[in-house]
């Protein structure tokens, strides 16, 4: 029997996309009440380890599901929570905000508390451990050590509650679930680094995994084998979901001369890019790239949704006009072949 995969990428408030597209394939199939792991990054993070912990605690995932995209829909405020600037922090990072950056990223400090995103997870998870997990259940998620040793430096972690081969030095069973949820969605300049302390013991501080993995897939995949899940590819299925796809690129006539490209530019501070170009351009081609290594090796045995978006909607954007777009953008997921596609593995699921 296979191994069945959800993969959530990462996307700040376009986790709300994310949602409406969950809601909807399980109404149609049930499906993730069949879900053998759960993996995401960021905010497909937060969601990966409410859907595990919502398993393990006997919840009806379509209730929960409900609560998450409300969450999305109507505490987003709460999770964008500004930071406490003083008055020339404000200032500054107004000025910046002028050339397009919207609400992020923070200049001179995180541009975002993380005390709203710790209410949030915590009315979701509480205070339970990784170790609650059914063990029969894979929970996983990327995040960054910013100093896992002096030898090694900083280090690319997959979070996960199953017993890898690896050393003892953090003891995951006894790590919260907040914390994983926390860490795994630290995206540098918007929150703070995230620090993890586990029996006493302190680990250090974490950021957002999307840096190197905002699409997970890879990872879980990976987890899955690992932990003796999964014998080989073969045993594995998948359905990935995006954040959709932003109508973002760098045309030749914005670049003119090449060599006049330096961080200004790529900013979009002297030149007509858009202001987070140079993120989404980090994030979305990492995405695509994991996508693309899994799906020429599992071919039909992953799908993925991933609607395109008709306007650029930032990782903070919390005005109706964006949670319109998400919405119209779900509509596209749900009226495209892919849709279908992913019916047909889930009912078999």
């Amino acid at each position: 029997m296979a191994f069945k995969l959800l993969s959530c990428d990462g996307g700040g408030v376009r986790g709300y996309l994310t949602c409406l597209i969950l809601s909807e394939l399980h109404k149609e199939t049930g499906f993730l009440h069949k879900v053998d792991g759960f993996i995401g990054t960021s905010t497909g993070g937060l969601l990966a380890v409410a859907l595990a912990d919502g398993r393990s605690q006997g919840k009806d995932l379509a209730v929960l599901m409900d609560e998450i995209t409300s969450i999305y829909r109507n505490q987003a405020d709460k999770i964008f929570r500004e930071n406490e600037h003083n008055m020339f922090d404000r200032s500054f990072d107004a000025l910046i905000h002028k050339f397009g950056f919207g609400d992020g990223p923070g200049i001179r400090s995180s541009q975002f508390t993380s005390t709203g995103l710790a209410e949030i997870g915590k009315s979701l998870v509480g205070d339970r451990e990784l170790g609650s997990i059914s063990p029969e259940i894979v929970l996983a998620v990327p995040a960054v050590c910013l100093h896992w040793s002096n030898r090694v430096g900083w280090a690319p972690f997959t979070l996960t509650n199953q017993e890898l081969v690896r050393d003892d030095w953090l003891n995951l069973s006894t790590v919260k679930l907040l914390d994983m949820a926390m860490a795994t969605s630290a995206a540098p300049t918007f929150f703070p680094p995230h620090q993890i302390v586990s029996e006493g013991r302190d680990y250090g501080y974490f950021i957002d995994g999307g840096v190197f993995a905002n699409n997970p897939v890879l990872n879980g995949i990976n987890v899955a084998i690992a932990a003796g899940k999964a014998k080989n590819l073969s045993d594995i299925e998948v359905i990935s979901i995006g954040t959709g796809r932003q109508p973002i690129s760098i045309s030749e006539e914005m670049v003119k001369n090449p060599d006049d490209w330096g961080l200004l530019k790529w900013f979009g501070l002297t030149s007509g890019a858009p202001g987070g170009a140079l993120l989404d351009l980090g994030l979305t081609t990492s995405a695509e790239n994991q996508y693309w290594i899994a799906k020429l090796v599992l071919d039909e045995r992953l799908v993925r949704l991933d609607p395109p978006l008709s306007k650029t909607v930032s990782l903070t954007s919390r005005d109706a006009k964006s949670y319109e777009q998400m919405k119209e953008a779900s509509q596209f997921a749900m009226d495209s072949p892919y849709w279908q596609d992913a019916l047909v593995l889930l009912q078999n699921w």
